[in-house]
């Protein structure tokens, strides 16, 4: 298993390597052998994705054929290759990840494109459902819309400019008291009395 910039979707790795032991040879020269060339695998897979298994391979087939790793005092390295592969397993992972991916990319495309204006929510539903939407069901798809849009440019915004004048206070009371004058200074912005809410 060769690990890879794909967090959780290792390679698998087949090795071939073709060696020459020098006049210093040495004990269990053959580990030696794999685990250097192992590891000259490992340092160039786990900065590659296992989304494209071919490139993969051939960066980590260029490392391998450097000269300078090939000679050592025990050794010389004549050919090293790798064949990579991905199991059963981390292909459905990919799989997966790539639909969600997708699905993410699909949204975000959803709400600039429809879902900020009210009108085109209507007309997808529409083109979805030719003649089955009842007045009431077309006004909920307006509200939905415009809650949406609202809570982006508006609620969203100001609520973590809530949390925030909350968390800039150690004391409970403090932070009870920070909340009451923002709810102050809103309600003179407006012009008019906002509805009862209890301050965080």
């Amino acid at each position: 298993m060769l690990p890879s910039a794909t967090t959780g979707v290792p390679f698998e790795a087949t090795l071939t390597i073709v060696w020459r032991p020098t006049l210093k040879g040495r004990q269990n020269l053959e580990e030696l052998v794999r685990a250097d060339t192992l590891k000259t695998a490992v340092e160039v897979a786990q900065n590659l994705e296992a989304t494209d298994v071919l490139a993969a391979q051939d960066a980590i087939n260029a490392a391998l054929g450097t000269t300078d790793l090939a000679r050592t005092r025990h050794y010389r390295r004549l050919t090293a290759s790798v064949a990579l592969r991905l199991s059963p397993e981390s292909r459905e992972v990919l799989v997966q990840r790539r639909t969600d991916a997708e699905r993410v990319r699909r949204l975000c495309f959803l709400k600039t494109q429809l879902y900020d204006h009210p009108a085109l929510v209507v007309l997808d539903q529409l083109e979805q459902r030719p003649g089955s939407l009842e007045p009431h069901q077309v006004a909920d798809l307006q509200r939905l819309a415009r809650s949406i849009k609202a809570s982006d440019l508006w609620w969203h915004p100001m609520l973590e400019q809530w949390e925030r004048v909350g968390r800039g206070f150690n004391d409970p009371e403090n932070q009870n008291r920070a909340m009451h004058v923002l709810l102050e200074a809103l309600t003179k912005l407006n012009d008019g009395p906002l509805p009862d809410s209890e301050p965080a």
